[in-house]
């Protein structure tokens, strides 16, 4: 495969004769799958080629070129400072060598690295009790995983040591000097762990209440938000002719119109969409479904996307990556959407996550006249309490219950 991307036989024989000249066919044949294009299979092999001969210097032949030799490149990089641009990227020399471990790795040439700390046995059926009993999506309990890792190796992996005094000083000692947000989840994190541990009678009955509540005032803060305006702006400002453009305005419109989470969109499936019947099946934080009514609006921006924007790969996820290697997106591809558009429009927002608009669109809601069990059916939210935050913005409707200032008469 290499004749594809080289014509010169001069650079063939080169690319050939070199420690790395085996594999490089392969190599070329496994980066058109993963959706490389020509320019970027030529950089790879010439790169690999730099790598496979620094690898021989050092005593390493290919199949020596693992996760350890990679951290030997760092390294040697980061001394002669040739390990990143100076926009903060990778050089190109590093980039490609952790592609073709990866390519190694995949093709069992070499062993792929192993796990260096195992997820204990209790904390894993830990995750699988609350998958089942409380429908806990994996996202979050990935968030648990430090939190549970610390009180371990804290207080020791048998649970019936555990005292109230202990668990106490566990978590005063982890957010001495942390945000009330950050505090709140440890203390979420502890508190549904030790509920798991007394539902298999490893603690004492109550334990769970040795967790004291984290200060963090309810309603204490405005939702963030933008204008109606603001919003369209965004959603505008999408170049609906590229692929990265037409992926990005059906992004935005599924949380401007439908209020979806990033985990929402990223986790999209051609399975949830219900053509026929015009709606869309999201599972949400607690793995319910809910089916929202899917808009022409929202309908059209997805079906562009699916014809002139997304990669031909076989995957049942909606939206793919616009660069190889083409897989499913993330929830921070989501963020980064909005974030993009905020960066073309110029628009100053108070926050640059998904989550802004999703905001607004309850904002929009309640400024229109809608109820707020109306909002909080839409946002999917179990608790009304959560929707209650957005009432604060519903100007309008506060100056109707808003008690008269009294008013002392001048002497």
């Amino acid at each position: 495969m290499l004749i594809t991307y080289f014509k010169s036989a001069l650079a063939l024989a080169r690319y050939r004769s070199g420690p790395a000249g085996p594999y490089l066919d392969d190599f070329s044949t496994w980066l058109e799958d993963q959706g490389y294009r020509r320019i970027g299979v030529r950089r790879h092999i010439r790169e690999v080629a730099h790598f496979a001969d620094w690898a021989k210097t050092e005593g390493l032949s290919v199949q020596k070129c693992d996760r350890e030799a990679l951290s030997k490149l760092r390294n040697h990089l980061s001394e002669s400072s040739y390990l990143r641009y100076r926009n903060g990227n990778y050089t190109h020399l590093y980039q490609s060598a952790c592609v073709f471990v990866r390519f190694l790795e995949v093709s069992n040439i070499v062993a792929p690295p192993t796990t260096p700390q195992q997820v204990p046995e209790l904390v894993q059926e830990f995750y699988e009790w609350m998958r089942v009993q409380r429908g806990t999506m994996d996202i979050t309990l990935a968030k648990y995983r430090l939190p549970i890792t610390y009180l371990l190796q804290s207080l020791g992996s048998e649970p019936r040591d555990y005292t109230a005094k202990g668990l106490r000083e566990f978590l005063l000692r982890h957010t001495a000097h942390s945000k009330p947000g950050k505090s709140k989840n440890l203390a979420t994190a502890l508190r549904m762990f030790l509920r798991f541990l007394i539902a298999r009678g490893d603690c004492g009955a109550g334990l769970d209440h040795a967790i004291p509540t984290v200060a963090q005032w309810r309603l204490s803060s405005l939702p963030k938000y933008l204008p109606a305006n603001d919003v369209e702006r965004l959603i505008d400002s999408c170049d609906n002719t590229s692929p990265l453009g037409a992926r990005d305005r059906a992004i935005l419109l599924l949380i401007a119109r439908l209020g979806l989470r990033a985990g929402d969109v990223s986790a999209l499936k051609f399975d949830d969409l219900e053509w026929l019947e015009g709606k869309l099946i999201v599972s949400g934080k607690n793995r319910r479904q809910t089916r929202l009514p899917l808009s022409q609006e929202v309908g059209d921006a997805i079906l562009h996307y699916l014809k002139h924007g997304r990669a031909q790969i076989v995957s049942n996820c909606v939206f793919i990556t616009t660069t190889a290697p083409l897989v499913p997106i993330t929830s921070k591809s989501v963020s980064r959407a909005v974030f993009r558009a905020l960066r073309r429009t110029g628009i100053s927002a108070p926050m640059k996550g998904s989550h802004l608009l999703r905001h607004s669109l309850a904002t929009k809601m309640l400024q229109d006249g809608a109820a707020l069990a109306s909002v909080g059916a839409l946002l999917r939210h179990t608790s009304m309490q959560t929707t209650q935050v957005y009432a604060k913005v519903d100007f309008a409707s506060l100056k109707e219950v808003a008690m008269p200032w009294p008013e002392v008469q001048s002497c």
